[in-house]
């Protein structure tokens, strides 16, 4: 049985014929379960003529009688089926005529209960009907009209109620089966919804009314022959022997005709089990391949319909779990990539402005978050200052200066005093907030600060349009990139300070460099000449300077005439040998200040240990003034005390 496929697809007929007849459908299918009525009129023809002997005129007048009343019972099924599916008719016209139903209404929770119903209401009333309006007339009509004996009215009467009884149990079954598209289009929506209208016929009620409907028609059957042929034999009219003939004949051909009707009952009863069994199976065995978007159909209103029905709410659960899990795995994924990025622009990035602006930038498109804006503490620690936020309000706030008082008047400044983040998930509820009229949008809010240490630096600001849209996880993604950023900030101002401390360092060498070899030149320029051997007379010469530069400072040059050709080369080969020579001057100038400075000291200290050496104070002033005047080679040399008043 293949039961992969939809409903509709398994059954494109019935489908095609919901869409066709509409409101109809219904009535259409009950006027198809009933029609076994006519044809089992005539089986019961042959069980009331087996024992009730009717002449022919009797049994042609009875059997135009039963169908008449047949035909009766046929329309007032009909009508009584009309008035009880409504609601369940006016919902198959607007799916027929759109394609779709609304869900979540009264209609549609009327109708699910119309069609939930629909079996045992319509074997209710047709055993009513059957017993009433086509058995109890025809009997009436043969005892009364056709004047027939009391036995044959009662074997009328059992002939009539085995077809009545066994037709009713087989269009049960068979509504079962063909309502099964429609039931499918009416299925509410909603698992509550759904569970109201099922259960109404259970299980072991279904069993016990086809078992006990069994026994009567086994019964019907077969006791009016036993009957019939005993009375026959006791009468003594006929010889026993061919009573017994008889009766074996006719017990033959009842049990033939109980074991068909059991047999066709039995098949439609197990089939009524088996098909929505085996579409729950199938489902199951998909659903565990997993693939949890399978849903059971809800074939049947009994117990088996009620397991599919929990069945569905259990993967529809399971699904939105695995979602929503799915969904928060992207989302976490999301942030760690974010976080990453973040480190990387904080690691790579060494303008603080820079770094602010693309984490800002970064938030917002991520996280598809409304605004987010960092704030840094001013020099005097009052303000938190706007310096990057997202969007046209942040445009327009930067353009303005824009800066939040470090107090608890707004999130800002309440993050940055409290060294702790602050969370508005309905910021219409939260007790310290800047409402800002740029951002009117607003339904949730963060500030967390930002924190080097002990020391908060600033704060990075993130609204949302969306309600209760900061987690936990949400919350520590962002911590983390704030701490990131502060660490990037605080690197950034550590960077620019050593720029500066370099800046100034070389401003110094290179002020340094320029003293020292003025200095040095005080007393002229330093200059040496070559000439070569080889040089012509008379021939072309070119000049060419290659500069002297030490630390981007300009100590000197060198001339060179050429009478060949010039290249890129040589130049670049020259300017080498010019550093080293700049660099080789700077050590020779260096060597020498060394030097002198070594010979300085050595003569202090021969100074100094000579002056030790005298032991009173004309000596000590003979000695200084001597060894002073001889070391820096003066005419002359005093050395005088005196004290001034």
């Amino acid at each position: 049985m293949n039961v992969d496929k939809p409903v509709q697809e398994r059954i494109p007929a019935l489908t095609r014929l919901a869409k066709k007849t509409g409101r109809f459908y219904i009535l259409v299918i009950v006027a198809i379960a009933q029609l076994p009525f006519f044809p089992s009129a005539l089986i019961g023809a042959f069980i009331i003529q087996t024992n009730a002997a009717l002449t022919f005129d009797q049994l042609y007048s009875s059997a135009l009688a039963t169908f008449s009343t047949i035909f009766c019972g046929y329309v007032a099924i009909l009508i009584y089926i009309f008035f009880i599916t409504r609601k369940a008719s006016e919902r198959l016209e607007i799916w027929a005529k759109t394609g779709q139903l609304d869900s979540d209404t009264e209609d549609e929770h009327r109708a699910w209960q119309e069609m939930a119903s629909l079996s045992w209401r319509y074997g209710i009333v047709s055993l009513f009907i059957i017993m009433f309006i086509d058995v109890a007339p025809v009997v009436a009509f043969q005892y009364y009209v056709l004047k027939i004996s009391p036995d044959q009215v009662i074997y009328s009467l059992f002939g009539g109620l085995v077809p009545a009884v066994s037709v009713v149990v087989l269009a049960i079954l068979l509504l079962d089966n063909l309502l099964i598209p429609a039931r499918e289009i009416l299925l509410p929506k909603r698992f509550e919804n759904q569970l109201k209208g099922s259960s109404n016929s259970y299980i072991l009620v279904k069993f016990m009314f086809i078992g006990v409907a069994l026994i009567i028609i086994a019964a019907l059957i077969i006791a009016p022959i036993g009957y019939h042929q005993t009375t026959r034999a006791i009468s003594g009219t006929i010889n026993p022997s061919d009573v017994l003939i008889d009766l074996r004949v006719q017990l033959i051909y009842a049990s033939l005709l109980a074991i068909l009707i059991s047999f066709g009952i039995t098949l439609m009863l197990s089939r009524s089990f088996t098909y929505p069994i085996d579409s729950l199976i199938q489902t199951f065995i998909k659903v565990e391949k997993g693939d949890l978007s399978q849903r059971a159909k809800v074939l049947a209103t009994d117990e088996i319909g009620e397991l599919a029905i929990y069945f569905n709410h259990m993967i529809a659960r399971l699904d939105t779990l695995q979602q929503s899990l799915e969904k928060r795995v992207g989302e976490r994924s999301e942030q760690l990539r974010v976080s990453t990025e973040v480190g990387r622009i904080a690691s790579t990035i060494l303008d603080p402005d820079t770094v602010i602006a693309r984490v800002v930038e970064l938030i917002t498109q991520s996280f598809d978050y409304y605004y987010a804006a960092i704030f840094l503490v001013s020099e005097n620690g009052r303000w938190a200052e706007l310096k990057d936020a997202t969007g046209s309000a942040g445009a327009i706030l930067k353009t303005r200066h824009h800066r939040l008082q470090i107090s608890n008047t707004s999130m800002v400044g309440a993050a940055i005093t409290s060294h702790e983040a602050q969370v508005a998930l309905d910021v219409g509820d939260a007790p310290v907030r800047f409402v800002n009229p740029l951002l009117p949008n607003t339904r949730s809010e963060i500030a967390i600060p930002l924190l080097m240490g002990d020391r908060v630096i600033g704060a990075l600001d993130v609204q949302s349009t969306r309600g209760a849209d900061f987690r936990q996880d949400d919350i520590s993604t962002l911590q983390s990139m704030a701490n990131q950023v502060a660490i990037a900030i605080e690197n950034a101002r550590l960077f620019k300070e050593m720029e500066l401390a370099l800046d100034e360092l070389r401003q110094a060498n290179r002020q340094n460099i320029v003293s020292a070899w003025s200095e040095k030149l005080k007393t002229g320029s330093l200059e040496h000449t070559t000439h070569s051997a080889f040089s012509l007379p008379d021939a072309e010469t070119k000049e060419v300077a290659v500069r002297l530069n030490l630390r981007d400072e300009n100590i000197g040059h060198i001339l060179l005439e050429t009478e060949g050709e010039w290249s890129q080369e040589d130049q670049v080969w020259v300017e080498a040998i010019a550093t080293q020579v700049a660099i080789s001057l700077e050590n020779a100038r260096l060597i020498e200040e060394s030097q002198q400075s070594a010979l300085r000291e050595r003569l202090a200290a021969s100074i100094i240990q000579k002056i030790w050496a005298a032991n009173s104070i004309d000596g000590i002033l003979q000695t200084a003034v001597r060894e002073l005047g001889r070391a820096l080679e003066v005419s002359e040399a005093t050395i005088e005390l005196k004290v001034e008043e």
